[in-house]
């Protein structure tokens, strides 16, 4: 039996990993230790009942969708990617900002964690294509961020190339979907905040979430967007 082109075996060590780090994981962020005196919270630090399924989920859905790709050897970098999306989801929601402790020694992680593919495969164009595509993201959202009521902040601007160079190494097509899909769930989750009274029109909306979340799309729906997108 076999899940995403792993042996069932594998994807059962990958859960069981995902259990124990979302527990290690859930127990640190619910010190809130990531606090700082210019994020001004006074509340309790979010439950931490979901981050072990959220974690799971995600590492079991990365898992899936990189064995489909043909990818093995990147699974780590997308496992990663996991990891991290669950602690900037927790902390963009508790404080409205994506800590540069995180944020910035991913980048270099996951590159160090693309080359063995890279190598693998002998396609080291798509690690430039990554490369290239970790730098439009970049600069894509740090204009975003310097215009007049952007919303971005600079949390959004480090995480942006993290996102592009993980999704460029599959494809240019993955880091357009991506994109697209943190827009969209961006702007679904601002219109149930403001229908529901959670926020109103100048509320600040933490859009970590939503870039991590496009990435999750982007993984498993990218050749089917693209397809309807073109009529194919």
């Amino acid at each position: 039996m076999t899940v995403g082109g792993w042996p069932s075996w594998v994807v059962l060590l990958i859960a069981a990993g995902a259990v124990v780090a979302g527990l290690a994981t859930s127990r640190e962020l619910a010190t809130a230790g990531y606090r700082i005196p210019e994020d001004e919270a006074d509340h309790d630090p979010p439950r931490s009942w979901w981050v072990v399924p959220l974690l799971v989920a995600l590492a079991l859905w990365a898992t899936r969708s990189v064995g489909d790709a043909g990818a093995y050897a990147a699974l780590p970098a997308y496992l990663l990617f996991a990891w991290l999306s669950v602690c900037l989801v927790w902390i963009d929601l508790d404080v409205h900002r994506l800590p540069v402790g995180l944020t910035r020694p991913a980048l270099p992680a996951a590159l160090l964690l693309l080359v063995p593919p890279s190598i693998a495969t002998g396609e080291w164009g798509r690690l430039l294509t990554a490369v290239l595509c970790a730098v439009v993201l970049f600069v894509g959202y740090a204009v975003l961020a310097f215009l007049p009521g952007g919303g971005f902040g600079g949390g959004d601007v480090q995480l942006a190339p993290l996102i592009g160079l993980l999704l460029g190494w599959l494809s240019v097509g993955h880091v357009v979907v991506g994109t697209m899909a943190a827009f969209v769930l961006g702007g679904i989750g601002a219109t149930v905040l403001l229908l529901t009274g959670r926020a109103g029109r100048s509320s600040a909306m933490a859009f970590g979430p939503f870039m991590c979340a496009g990435v999750f799309v982007a993984l498993d729906w990218t050749d089917a967007v693209l397809a309807g997108m073109l009529g194919t």
